[in-house]
């Protein structure tokens, strides 16, 4: 995913599997506060960090969201709205990969560690299930 990455295969599929269980949060209804939390993945320092992560979330699901209100049931809203899925995945396994590879930009470390956990316990946490 990145040329210059200390991650290897196995983080870009952890990477990969938490956005998936992410965009589809997103396309089951709002997300939850223990949700947008989750989310929140960073190994931050101080409360600065973690601010502007939280607003990424939620600036990245408002988009999400007003894409799939606002499409229409034609053709090209079928696109659109298969458009901004695409989009929504890519984006959240960037900003998933980007954090996880500033963690660990020195090798396996203990934020390393906690950010592995964390996208693990969004992919434990899985999709919704249809009622």
């Amino acid at each position: 995913m990145d040329e210059i990455s200390a991650l290897g295969p196995a983080d870009e599929k952890l990477t990969q599997e938490a956005a998936e269980v992410a965009v589809s949060w997103v396309l089951a209804g709002e997300l939850t506060h223990e949700q947008s939390q989750q989310l929140i993945v960073g190994d931050h320092l101080g409360s600065h960090n973690w601010m502007g992560e939280a607003d990424w979330v939620h600036r990245w699901e408002r988009d999400l969201r007003e894409a799939l209100t606002t499409a229409t049931d034609s053709q090209e809203g079928r696109q659109r709205v298969a458009a901004a899925k695409d989009t929504a995945l890519r984006e959240m396994q960037s900003h998933l990969y980007f954090e996880l590879n500033w963690a660990g930009w020195l090798g396996p470390n203990p934020g390393y560690q906690r950010v592995c956990a964390s996208l693990r316990r969004i992919i434990a946490t899985g999709r919704p299930t249809a009622p």
